[in-house]
């Protein structure tokens, strides 16, 4: 290369940043003002046995959404002693009913180019289909069939509680769900259906008779809401009759065992569950939260953005960005029919443990004694209503989203109220809810890690008195 050619790439690159500079933005975007979102109004219809149809008419595509939620039909409602048994039965439910095996079922299915998915949360059990429109009545029928008319063949049953006992066993070398069960167990306690998590020996125990006994008592039609979401109109509703009327009452209903009253936390305690060699310290720190219900639902929402929701919130961008100790720091509030969890987790670099507990208590004890900077508070509630619409975005979307509702007997306009709900929260409505729903001083804090590499730090700290777990406690 000859020296005038040289020069001339020198002097190129050189120039480079400039011209970048003046081509390329060095700021980032200001956020937009909160959208003006209007969500569609369902349309309500019953039965005659007192189950509710939701239709929400979306004509631009010819698909159908539909959403059956069963309330009461949730994990709350397992017995003590058979923890898991919700979540089970609803998994059967299209390994075979109505004398089609669960590869008739999932053939007839893949040829009207439909999907279905039965599932169990904490407070109901739903079954979610997707259809072109063309095919809707054939699926819907599917749908009866599995809701319905399940056949829990016992080949079938000890096909899927095989599964489950293989995934528990697994779980016994995985320190995020050791670190889960040991947190609800802690704060919540056996007695209490929060407290309570799915072992090996309850699964073993799950038979034709305990899941069709649970199916009649909390299957029942006056708990359930069909939501259809598309090219949908209350003219269907003669296609739901034929589906659905029939559906009776098969047993006395279900009755929870244990109150859903949160026990009262006292001081911080801080339980190490020993688990030798761990790769990285998973840690937990929380107490009972709130229930869905809450007059306070958008201040907490503002709330825990600013704590640990999003990926710019306090927790992560400290544990995270600043000190590079966890791939991410997180809080939530998982609001329930009973006040759930609230949770400040991560699972950290075991050198860091007691760091990480010191930083955790100081942003959770910052976010009550701090006032919120206001650009601080506008950043974080432009992102939770800015990402709002996100949450309508498909049928699929809208019927989720009045599922959740539903599931707690929110009344649909809710939606409605979203944006205003979030934008309208200020300063002291953060200040209020932090103190009342955040109380790192009656907290039970879960690590499980390596006990010969963390334990002398966290005795160090005197957060709070220490008492040492055996995993086998909390993966059975």
């Amino acid at each position: 290369m000859s020296r005038r050619t040289l020069a001339a790439a020198l002097g190129a690159l050189l120039a480079f940043p400039a011209a970048a500079a003046a081509q390329f933005p060095t700021t980032p975007p200001a956020l937009g003002p909160a959208p003006a979102v209007h969500p569609p109004v369902p349309v309500q219809r019953q039965l005659a046995n007192g189950m509710k149809v939701l239709y929400v008419r979306q004509p631009e595509l010819p698909v159908v959404s539909a959403a059956l939620v069963i309330r009461g039909a949730g994990t709350t409602q397992d017995p003590a002693t058979l923890p898991g048994l919700a979540s089970f039965t609803a998994s059967m439910l299209d390994e075979g009913a109505a004398g089609k095996s669960a590869l008739q079922i999932a053939d007839a299915l893949d040829l009207l180019g439909a999907s279905l998915n039965p599932g169990a949360s904490w407070d109901a059990a739903t079954v979610n289909l997707y259809v072109l429109k063309k095919n809707f009545a054939a699926a819907l029928g599917i749908m009866s069939d599995v809701v319905l008319r399940p056949d829990f063949n016992p080949s079938d049953l000890q096909r899927v509680r095989d599964e489950r006992i293989t995934n528990l066993t697994r779980a016994k070398d995985e320190p995020t769900t050791i670190a889960s069960n040991a947190f609800q167990s802690l704060v919540y306690g056996a007695r209490h259906p929060y407290g309570r998590f799915a072992t090996i020996e309850a699964t073993r125990t799950l038979d034709r008779g305990r899941v069709t006994a649970f199916h009649h008592a909390a299957y029942r039609p006056e708990n359930a809401t069909l939501i259809l979401v598309g090219d949908v109109d209350p003219g269907m509703q003669p296609m739901v009759e034929q589906a659905f009327g029939g559906w009776r009452d098969m047993g006395s209903a279900s009755t929870m065992e244990g109150s859903l009253d949160p026990p009262t936390i006292g001081t911080t305690t801080i339980y190490l569950v020993d688990k030798p060699g761990a790769a990285q310290s998973e840690i937990r720190i929380g107490h009972p939260g709130v229930a869905r219900n809450t007059p306070d639902y958008f201040a907490l929402q503002v709330l825990n953005t600013l704590l640990g929701g999003a990926f710019t919130s306090r927790l992560n961008m400290n544990l995270r960005e600043t000190h590079g100790w966890t791939y991410g720091a997180r809080s939530g509030f998982a609001m329930r029919q009973g006040a759930g969890p609230f949770t400040a987790q991560a699972g950290v670099v075991t050198a860091a443990t007691d760091s990480s507990l010191v930083e955790f208590f100081k942003e959770l004890n910052r976010i009550r004694t701090e006032p919120i900077p206001a650009d601080e508070l506008d950043k974080a509630k432009r992102y939770v209503a800015l990402g709002f619409p996100q949450q309508l975005e498909t049928t699929q979307d809208v019927a989720g989203s009045l599922s959740s509702l539903v599931t707690y007997g929110i009344d649909p306009s809710f939606l409605g109220t979203y944006v205003s709900g979030v934008m309208g929260v200020t300063a002291d409505d953060v200040k209020r809810v932090a103190d009342r729903y955040v109380r790192p001083g009656n907290a039970v804090v879960v690590v499980v890690g390596d006990r010969s590499k963390i334990e002398a730090g966290i005795r160090a700290l005197n957060l709070g008195s220490v008492e040492v777990k055996d995993v086998g406690e909390f993966v059975k």
